[in-house]
């Protein structure tokens, strides 16, 4: 009796630590039928405990044990009546279990009948050879049973070890997904240095760990976990929380090592652009402000750009592109010679070809930046001419971006009407006139219409 005993623990052992129940229900019945009530209630109560103990995280695992408590009450009020009653009662009581806490499925209906299905078979088996050969021919049940158990178990560690690399890497790939691809229901934020940022490398108001430990752990604040490593802070909120939590040490570790360093190589980029452009902007206000003919000529041009866009009915993202474009379009003149920029008479033949390489120098200035293509192709192309008579490449018609056709008609309207040593400004009617006669020609006939419309609603 000692020796069955000690194999049935040894079995119950192996099932709580996988997070199964397979033969809880024949185990403890048999420990109620043979051992009584004492005997039944310590093995009842010793596997549930097991099994929370080893599966509290696993919210389904944890269900899973929760609804074999009132099958143990059941045991230990009939444990002398039939499997043939106790089986399907059993079954009631943990759909019952189940349907109370609303996670009842027909997925779950079907195993948990399966399961006491097989109890049944599994205690009228040891019953039997109980009968027919005493404690021994029982050890020698049990013992395959065991052995099987046990290799199975050893077969199931393997495939849970693979499933949660599974589950680890799927966790990984739609973390990095949220890098590019904001989701609402996905609050994630790292706290590098005192700043929090989103994870698109935006500045997020989030609440603040008040002392951020500097190792690595998992301390909540309300419905928001914080996970601190050795140099940054994640902060999460909904399944973003839930699914960090769910991860053993290990693989938090690792993801939030992967995140870290996809987050700092795909915004050390996005910050070097801010700040290439914050630099660009203060030398166009310098090349602005050096030359008094083009004083505010860029910013001028920007908006006019902006009004016959919106009038052209360009979107919202290409505005911005175009805005920023028309912004910097004479930002390669920060390579011509400032004696050129601030001659005041006429330019010889070589002086001016050296003016007309400042499309080009610009261009290569943002070339870098791949974000801005748009805003490259205004630089590059906003002095090209409809009949390819312009400069630099000399490209005709559609060729040339509608950015750089817009922003042309806007540059040449601000270079008539603003006041320059060789005139003294005409007005916005006189450099329409002006412009018209190139429709078609030098500028887009729709955006010399555009300009007509814009002037006769002002």
């Amino acid at each position: 009796m000692i020796l069955f005993a000690g194999m049935a623990s040894s079995l119950m052992v192996v099932e709580m630590r996988a997070g199964l129940v397979t033969l809880f229900p024949a185990l403890c019945w048999l420990a109620f039928y043979f051992g009584g009530t004492v005997a039944g209630v310590v093995t009842s109560v010793a596997s549930i405990s097991t099994g929370l103990y080893f599966h509290w995280s696993n919210r389904q695992i944890r269900h899973l044990f929760l609804s074999y408590i009132p099958v143990a009450l059941l045991f230990t009020a009939a444990a002398d009546i039939g499997t043939g009653v106790l089986v399907p009662a059993g079954i009631v009581l943990q759909l019952a279990f189940h349907a109370a806490i609303r996670k009842c499925s027909v997925n779950l209906a079907g195993m948990i009948a399966a399961t006491w299905i097989i109890n049944g078979i599994f205690a009228h088996l040891l019953l039997f050879f109980m009968v027919e050969d005493g404690i021994a021919g029982c050890a020698v049940i049990l013992t395959i049973v065991l052995v099987s158990l046990a290799h199975d178990y050893q077969f199931r560690n393997r495939l849970h070890i693979f499933t949660d690399r599974i589950k680890t890497l799927s966790l990984q790939n739609r973390l990095v997904s949220f890098l590019y691809n904001p989701d609402d229901s996905f609050m994630l934020f790292l706290m590098d240095g005192t700043q929090v940022w989103t994870m698109q490398g935006k500045p997020a108001s989030v609440p603040i760990p008040e002392t951020p430990s500097k190792t690595f752990s998992i301390e909540k604040h309300g419905d928001w976990i914080a996970v601190s490593t050795n140099s940054s802070v994640f902060i999460a909120e909904g399944a973003a929380a839930h699914e960090l939590e769910s991860l053993g040490n290990a693989e938090l570790k690792e993801t939030l090592a992967l995140l870290e360093n996809v987050w700092k190589a795909s915004f050390s980029k996005r910050r070097l652009e801010n700040a290439f452009l914050g630099a660009a902007m203060m030398f166009v206000q310098l090349a602005d402000r050096r030359d008094s003919d083009t004083h505010s000529h860029s910013v001028r041009v920007s908006r006019l750009s902006v009004k016959l866009a919106q009038i052209l009915g360009l979107s919202h993202s290409s505005i911005l592109q175009l805005q920023l474009g028309a912004l910097l379009h004479d930002i390669g003149k920060l390579a011509v010679p400032g004696r050129l920029i601030m001659k005041k008479g006429l330019l010889t033949k070589s002086e001016r070809n050296v003016i007309e390489t400042h499309p080009e120098s610009g261009a290569k200035l943002l070339g870098a930046m791949q974000k801005y293509d748009e805003a490259s192709s205004i630089v590059l192309q906003h002095h090209e001419h409809i009949d390819g008579s312009g400069y630099p490449q000399g490209i005709s018609g559609s060729s040339i971006s509608l950015f750089a056709r817009i922003v042309s008609v806007a540059d040449v309207f601000d270079a008539i009407t603003s006041p320059r040593a060789y005139h003294s400004g005409k007005s916005d009617t006189d450099a329409l006139a002006e412009i018209k006669k190139y429709r078609g020609r030098y500028f887009d006939a729709n955006v010399v219409d555009a300009l007509e419309a814009m002037l006769r609603e002002t």
